[in-house]
């Protein structure tokens, strides 16, 4: 007897700096920066309050949250006479700060990685699988691409439509990509009179729990880099939280077999298609990026358009180009992106969201997976060996900013 659920353990192994923030900003004035030791320390507000004002200092303490110092907490407290050894007890926690830019400026905010109540970082189900929900769409556009020749259509009357207004508007394509989702996804047919309702959505038979709690020694700051089709970078004054690679993170996948024809051999087979995919229409005109290995996703923020959406599996490489200049122009992208140079660049956007680790350049978000079912036993091992490769042809897309795909 077949068995309804199918379990399965799946592992990314952390290749570029993984963010998913929890929406909270750790202020230039809540840590402290040790040169020496390219580390950071994020202080407890109470712990900290605890030592000032048994140090009588909470008056001089609140002058400086207030005033426009731009020393960090630990310059100032070394200032009034209490010692790294005295103040350090007071941290919640200390991160790798090797990378990034802190000195000679002020200090930057840093965006704060995900975290349980406990303080332990993870990374929530709901963010791998918004992952898997659009790589499964980008396959299955470049299936069968006849069945979103009209979404394709719709997308392009809109662009062409948006040009002849010229007013920005962020919600353009809202149609087509629920469209899209109709067309992959909604196919259980639970809710007849509402055949794009979140009830026909076979994906609810794909569960993915939360990763394990991670650790905070998990954590390295890395800054925000673009990297351009000539090689030449652009450092921003964003500080992220990320999970630094070599990290593994461990989650566990169930297929409800009844209503979710997703199978590990499927899924494997998806992300490799989809990995071909970004290589050819994006990631091959930035030096220095290789050939995704077969298994490769794109995990979290600051990963890039290319990953996030339809676009490309859609349109395909070079109408994908112009699709993407059209899409950032009709929603409103400031002129100082450049984007009317992407057409000559050949690619679109023509930035590469990329991080340093350890002095080495790497795309931000970018992740090794591994299925396994429960047991050990790993998906690739008894995938199809003959893998189609993914050739460019006129109808291609993959996009998830301008589509909003639902996660």
């Amino acid at each position: 007897m077949k068995e309804v659920y199918q379990v399965y353990d799946l592992e990314l192994t952390v290749e570029g700096p993984v963010f998913i923030g929890n929406g909270k900003e750790i202020g230039k004035k809540e840590y402290a920066f040790f040169p020496q030791d390219q580390r950071v320390a994020v202080m407890d507000p109470v712990k900290l309050s605890c030592l000032l004002a048994k140090e009588g200092l909470m008056e001089a303490y609140e002058a400086f949250l207030l005033g426009k110092n731009r020393e960090d907490v630990g310059r100032w407290l070394e200032g009034r006479g209490i010692l790294r050894g005295q103040y350090l007890p007071c941290a919640r926690y200390e991160v790798d700060g090797a990378d990034a830019v802190l000195e000679p400026r002020g200090k930057l905010p840093i965006l704060e990685f995900n975290k349980d109540p406990y303080g332990n970082p993870y990374v929530p189900g709901s963010s791998i699988k918004g992952m898997l929900r659009t790589i499964l769409l980008a396959n299955d556009i470049m299936e069968r691409p006849g069945k979103y020749q009209d979404v394709k259509k719709g997308v392009s009357d809109a662009l062409m439509q948006n040009k002849k207004t010229g007013r920005p508007f962020r919600g353009i394509c809202k149609r087509e990509s629920a469209q899209m989702e109709q067309a992959a996804y909604r196919t259980l047919g639970r809710n007849f009179r509402q055949p794009d309702s979140p009830a026909n959505d076979k994906l609810a038979g794909l569960l993915v729990g939360d990763s394990k709690p991670l650790s905070c020694e998990d954590l390295a700051l890395c800054q925000r880099v673009e990297l351009h089709t000539d090689g030449t970078e652009r450092r921003l004054n964003m500080l992220r939280e990320a999970l630094r690679p070599g990290t593994v993170i461990p989650c566990q996948v169930t297929v409800d077999t009844t209503i979710c024809d997703i199978t590990k051999d499927s899924l494997v087979q998806a992300v490799a298609r989809f990995g071909q995919m970004y290589h050819a229409c994006f990631l091959k005109n930035y030096p220095g990026l290789g050939l995704p290995e077969g298994q490769d996703v794109w995990l979290g923020g600051g990963v890039g358009f290319a990953t996030k959406t339809g676009v490309y599996p859609l349109f395909g490489e070079k109408e994908g180009v112009q699709a993407a200049m059209d899409i950032f122009q009709a929603t409103g992208v400031p002129r100082s992106h450049k984007h009317e140079e992407d057409q000559a660049l050949g690619v679109s956007p023509h930035v590469c969201k990329v991080a340093y680790y350890k002095g080495e350049r790497r795309q931000m978000g970018h992740c090794r997976m591994r299925l396994m079912e429960q047991g050990g036993r790993t998906a690739s091992q008894e995938a199809s060996p003959g893998l189609p490769v993914y050739r460019l042809g006129s109808s291609l897309t993959e996009d998830r900013g301008i589509w909003y795909i639902r996660h």
